[in-house]
């Protein structure tokens, strides 16, 4: 709405059809500016996914088997399982 404001200079009056059509314009246009740059989020996300499983990943998972627990032991001697 603040948009509207802006390049209308007043704020909508619903009961206007012609500022019923401006605001649902302006919802309408956004909305498909958001729908359109999915699939460019969506090759930046694949473009980077090397970069993500060299960086991050590797560090996080080097030396880790996923495949093992171990039993750990709070203060009180209650012993639980914990993955690693």
């Amino acid at each position: 709405s603040a948009t509207y404001f802006q390049t209308q200079g007043h704020w909508p009056d619903f009961g206007l059809n012609a500022d019923r059509a401006a605001v649902f314009g302006f919802i309408f246009a956004g909305a498909n500016i958001a729908r359109l740059l999915v699939p460019l989020r969506l090759g930046v996300a694949l473009a980077f996914a090397p970069w993500v499983d060299e960086n991050i990943i590797a560090r996080f998972a080097s030396g880790d088997d996923d495949s093992e627990t171990s039993i750990t032991t709070e203060a009180g001697g209650e012993g639980y399982r914990e993955e690693e």
